[in-house]
């Protein structure tokens, strides 16, 4: 009979310790989950951004700045789905092309995606589904002919100072066929002063607007899509992990069953 070196491990010597094995696999792979999720908290990162066509994005913590150099979008016909609303589906295209900048340079040119997101140095570019749209410039000018440029931007507050009034901007159509409504709140009423066009800028005189405002000018006008830059260097923990935990139940069941079943032949 052979007999087990004094120097092995208890584990070793105990009944059902084949068992015991897939018992402590099973907890290790709970500890470097848990390791995994700690580790995450403290160095990975998410951050919502909006990029804006010809316009460069810093991201605080990110190496490298994100410029959007074209979106191109492409929507469903509605002979495609007669039947469903086409503003509630994904776009059939929506490809961010991007360029990265280190130092204020160019360094590597990519194209993201819904769903085919794009990855640098553990860094992942995900554009976000449908959250595209347009974002305009107004070009104000003051009686003396001073042109100021004011941005307006969907996700912010679409409210501009012309002199000291607050107007209101609401942005309809796209591209080649964008209109900007000027909207004034007029003691509990909200009034229209007017369209502005690519082609028509509204002219104001004072006794149309009291202000020391002359005309409002559309200027350019771009597509934007909002995006998430995140970085999850965790993964790699969790999945080794999550094969600890697997392998230690498996392990764990398989030898607890196999003892059983040889206890009740012995003790038949």
């Amino acid at each position: 009979m052979v007999s087990r070196p004094q120097h092995a491990p208890l584990i070793l010597k105990k009944k059902g310790r084949n068992a015991m094995i897939g018992v402590i696999t099973t907890h290790l792979g709970i500890l470097v989950v848990i390791a995994g999720v700690i580790y995450g908290g403290f160095t990975g990162f998410r951050h919502e951004i909006k990029l804006i066509e010809g316009e460069v994005t810093i991201v605080p913590g990110l190496p490298f700045a994100i410029r959007l150099d074209e979106l191109v979008v492409e929507e469903y016909d509605r002979e495609d789905f007669p039947n469903v609303n086409l503003a509630a589906l994904p776009k059939k295209q929506q490809d961010s092309r991007v360029t990265l900048l280190k130092s204020g340079k160019e360094w590597m040119a990519m194209t993201a995606a819904p769903g085919n997101p794009a990855r640098v140095d553990g860094i992942t570019l995900l554009p976000a589904i449908n959250d595209v749209g347009w974002v305009y410039d107004l070009v104000v000018t003051d009686a003396i002919g001073r042109e100021k440029t004011v941005p307006v931007r969907p996700w912010a507050l679409p409210v501009i100072t012309m002199g000291d009034r607050q107007v209101m901007a609401h942005g309809r159509g796209a591209s080649g066929a964008h209109k900007v409504e000027l909207l004034e709140r007029d003691g509990g009423q909200i009034a229209s002063l007017g369209m502005v066009t690519r082609d028509e800028p509204l002219l104001f005189d004072g006794a149309t607007l009291p202000i020391d405002v002359a005309s409002v000018a559309l200027g350019a006008v771009r597509q934007y899509t909002g995006a998430q830059v995140y970085s999850r260097p965790q993964e790699p923990i969790l999945v080794w992990g999550s094969v600890l935990m697997f392998a230690g139940l498996v392990w764990h069941f398989y030898f607890r069953h196999r003892d059983r079943r040889r206890e009740d032949k012995s003790d038949a």
